[in-house]
């Protein structure tokens, strides 16, 4: 092989390897972590599982809904994050205290906490079989 193309090759492998980088991790099966451990997990695609302890709706536009794990406020180790436009798709958010719950997604830093911000009701689920669909909904 000539030595141009190997160095070619080479920039190659190093450029792919930069890229692949700065894109976020995507398990090839679903990784399930407890609230308090997606701290460990920023920037992961991953599942999220722990008791919603409280559910914080914002009037301020734009509207947002948290649902905290953990503990409340300041004190939660986690939260996911529902904003705006999309809330309708999630009825009955208040129904889901005190539930054991299991939510998907880009675990993120907002505010200094882990959170993940939610889209579509898909990623919101209980944890166990039976209590899936959302309470409340027929």
């Amino acid at each position: 092989m000539r030595p141009a193309t190997l160095l070619v090759i080479i920039a190659l492998i190093v450029a792919a390897t930069a890229v692949r980088a700065q894109v976020p991790r995507h398990p090839a099966h679903e990784l399930i972590v407890p609230d308090s451990a997606a701290k460990d997990h920023l920037d992961e695609m991953v599942t999220v599982e722990g008791t919603v302890v409280s559910v914080e709706i914002s009037e301020a536009a734009p509207s947002r809904v948290f649902l905290h794990f953990g503990a409340p406020p300041p004190n939660q180790t986690f939260s996911a994050l529902i904003v705006g436009p999309v809330l309708p798709r999630f009825p009955n958010l208040q129904e889901w205290r005190g539930k054991r719950v299991r939510v998907t997604g880009l675990v993120r830093l907002e505010e200094g906490r882990p959170t993940m911000r939610l889209t579509k009701p898909s990623q919101l689920r209980g944890a166990a079989w039976y209590v899936f669909p959302a309470p409340g909904s027929p």
